[in-house]
């Protein structure tokens, strides 16, 4: 299984309680890139996709770039995260992943903000996404191929941050080192690379920040349509 497997039932404790610091720590962690990137995903949205899943949307970070002129879904497992959603306009639902409450093609698209990485397994989460949608786009955090900077940051991930969450979210720094359990749980870039091509014809797949982070787009393949992982 790719994804976090049984590592998820650390990691999804944590995510409950960080909702009240989730934009903070992101913009800390990312150098005040993540809205940046969040927008650069959000481009690469077909111009058809008028009714759009947000997958993981946590406290609807991504939703703001996604919404104008569109329905929008928000899907999230944390109640606390759906509950800070700010936008009226954008529906709310509990769901995973990986068992999706959606009918087959419900949406145009399905948009994953720096959430997929956090699938308990990823390969069937891709496959729900392109079922109930037939495009989809996606920012998360990668893993660099390249074996230093793979290291490198593997120690920021281990070490520094949870020293930007002692300081910019006190008490919450334990939560903050979950973040651990899924960069050991994910695949390098060119693996994930690989994957995603298994179920979709990608349009995009580009990494920033030295591979710590990718962005892609892509459209179910027609073979693909409603098969199972």
């Amino acid at each position: 299984m790719t994804g976090l497997g049984e590592r998820w039932r650390r990691v999804y404790p944590a995510y409950h309680r960080i909702a009240d610091v989730y934009e903070r720590m992101n913009m800390a962690m990312t150098w005040g890139n993540v809205d940046r990137w969040r927008r650069q995903a959000a481009a690469l949205l077909g111009n058809g996709a008028a009714r759009v899943l947000d997958a993981g949307c946590g406290p609807g970070n991504m939703a703001k770039h996604i919404r104008a002129g569109r329905y929008v879904v928000g899907l999230d497992y944390s109640q606390e995260m759906l509950k800070a959603v700010p936008y009226d306009d954008v529906d709310k639902v509990q769901g995973v992943f990986e068992r999706l409450p959606f009918r087959d093609d419900a949406f145009d698209a399905a948009v994953a903000g720096y959430s997929l990485h956090a699938a308990q397994d990823l390969e069937r989460a891709i496959v729900e996404l392109s079922r109930a949608a037939r495009e989809i786009v996606a920012v998360g955090m990668g893993k660099p191929d390249n074996g230093l900077v793979e290291l490198l940051f593997r120690m920021y991930v281990f070490y520094v941050i949870p020293l930007m969450a002692k300081a910019l979210a006190p008490g919450r720094a334990e939560e903050y080192k979950a973040l651990r359990e899924i960069l050991s749980a994910a695949p390098g870039n060119k693996a994930l690379k690989a994957l995603l091509e298994r179920y979709l014809d990608l349009r995009y797949f580009g990494v920033r920040a030295l591979g710590a982070v990718y962005i892609f787009a892509g459209v179910r393949r027609a073979t693909q349509l409603y098969k199972t992982a």
